[in-house]
């Protein structure tokens, strides 16, 4: 599977597909759908704040390596391995990126 997260108040909210349903983007399959398409849709209204405000990440796969990459805000580095989003017996990269930033990883986020 790929997807997307969000972590809110410790929970974690996935959105995820198999990776026959995945978009292809050169050598990577990839969740269709973008964090704010998600977001607006089923938390905007919820949670009342705009879709980078909580920590989020992606899931996605190298079809040359055969491994899932992981993007993810740093500050979730305590936490990631025990979000159960990691496939079990799968080659995995856990990677940070610079699009994963919730409001307090972000030094220029405006409330």
């Amino acid at each position: 599977m790929v997807g997307l997260f969000f972590v809110v108040k410790n929970q974690l909210l996935l959105h995820s597909c198999e990776l026959s349903q995945a978009e292809k983007y050169g050598d990577f399959l990839n969740y269709p759908e973008s964090h704010m398409e998600i977001w607006d849709k089923f938390y905007q209204k919820k949670y009342k704040v705009d879709f980078d405000y909580f920590p989020r990440g992606r899931i996605i796969y190298n079809l040359k390596e055969e491994t899932y990459y992981i993007y993810y805000d740093k500050c979730l580095e305590e936490s990631i391995k025990n979000l159960n989003i990691i496939p079990k017996d799968k080659k995995v990269k856990l990677l940070h990126d610079f699009h994963y930033k919730c409001h307090k990883c972000n030094k220029n986020y405006v409330i």
